[in-house]
């Protein structure tokens, strides 16, 4: 699973070449809500992969709010489709799917529970 966080530069590792058919592929993300079904869809050219063993894994840093800075966080699926073209966003377009997974968004701060610590604890009771 994908772990990104909204405000961060984050670095994945996948195994895309593995599956791979070209000899120097680009990589066409594209993310699925599972909530809202919004669609985020880029392209990370084959030269940014950050690997020095490319035949084994594939390690990218992903600006996370260039690409989801406005998207409901929560859990997305994603598929990731090997390509010629540096710029096509069309999975129809794409050789062949490589990868399918689960990512997580997380919001930029997380959520933070209101604590009340000086409360006066006085009780006011009934005399009989």
């Amino acid at each position: 699973m994908i772990h990104l966080t909204k405000g961060q530069t984050e670095n994945i590792v996948l195994t895309l070449t593995e599956k791979a058919t070209l000899t120097s592929p680009n990589w066409l993300f594209i993310f699925k809500s599972r909530v809202t079904n919004e669609t985020v869809s880029f392209v990370v050219l084959g030269s940014a992969d950050l690997s020095s063993y490319k035949e084994r894994f594939n390690s990218f840093n992903i600006v996370v709010n260039t690409h989801f800075a406005n998207k409901t966080s929560g859990e997305y699926t994603y598929t990731i489709y090997e390509q010629t073209s540096t710029s096509n966003t069309n999975p129809a377009n794409a050789t062949g799917i490589v990868e399918i997974g689960q990512m997580n968004l997380k919001d930029a701060t997380d959520f933070s529970f209101n604590s009340y610590t000086n409360t006066p604890n006085t009780y006011k009771v009934r005399d009989i």
